[in-house]
């Protein structure tokens, strides 16, 4: 059962928890739509209804930012709005925190949910710059998408993300890279719609070829027709929401 190995893995130390935004919704962190309507509601009549006919996020930012000359000033104060705040809970990240035996992160979330529950265990690397300090602390947390204290480094637009799938060689990416090809790689907060998988298996995963590690993604009710397009990409499904996942992993690993 691909749960049980899973389970293994953790207690082995084998695996790289990859967080998405899904997975802060508990908190109170918004999702996809809550960032479009909060856009929307700082336009003007008409700009409302031209952004309107996008469906996109990274489109919306993409022509928000337009709209305001370039400046990503009134787009990264609506997102500060947003996550910089209290959140409603920490407990499934408090959780985490509790299983040493997962001592690396990726998320592509700006919010500091994971920061708050690790508290002094925890060194964030936002940038290029932070990599000859990882492995400082017990955990060390990849925030590839950037930071919401540190604006300059949000990726949000489609020109943003442009400039992200181009930069696969950047040191922070070699790292992550080495990090893959020794552990397998826990996906939780993602749906297959999220491009952030697509660019793990085609430039990340794709490139330790056929020896790579077991990975796995936990999100609820995908359905049967879908699921080969996990198999394709040697990703094990399992059907449990993140709410019901990290208490149940939390039992199993505190039991041995």
């Amino acid at each position: 059962m691909s749960l049980d190995r899973l389970i293994n893995s953790i207690r082995n130390n084998e695996v790289i928890l990859w967080a998405g935004a899904g997975f802060s919704l508990y908190a109170g962190m918004p999702g996809v739509d809550k960032i479009k309507s909060s856009i929307l509601e700082k336009c003007e009549e008409s700009e409302s209804e031209y952004l309107k006919k996008i469906s996109s996020l990274s489109e919306i930012a993409n022509e928000f930012i337009q709209m305001r000359n370039g400046s990503r000033h009134e787009l990264n104060t609506i997102l500060m709005d947003l996550i910089d705040k209290e959140p409603d809970s920490i407990s499934l990240h408090k959780r985490l925190s509790e299983i040493p035996q997962i001592d690396t992160i990726v998320t592509t979330n700006y919010d500091h949910l994971f920061e708050k529950a690790y508290g002094n265990d925890i060194f964030p690397i936002i940038s290029n710059a932070n990599i000859p300090y990882a492995s400082r602390k017990s955990v060390d947390l990849y925030k590839i998408h950037g930071d919401i204290k540190v604006p300059e480094s949000l990726l949000i637009s489609s020109d943003d993300y442009t400039d992200f799938f181009n930069r696969e060689h950047d040191p922070i990416w070699t790292k992550i890279k080495s990090l893959v090809a020794e552990k397998s790689v826990l996906f939780i907060g993602y749906s297959l719609a999220d491009q952030n998988i697509d660019y793990l298996i085609n430039n990340v995963i794709k490139s330790i070829g056929k020896n790579q590690k077991e990975c796995f993604l936990v999100a609820p009710g995908i359905p049967k027709h879908k699921l080969s397009a996990l198999k394709d990409k040697k990703i094990e499904y399992i059907d449990m929401t993140g709410e019901e996942f990290i208490p149940y992993i939390h039992e199993q690993i505190k039991k041995k």
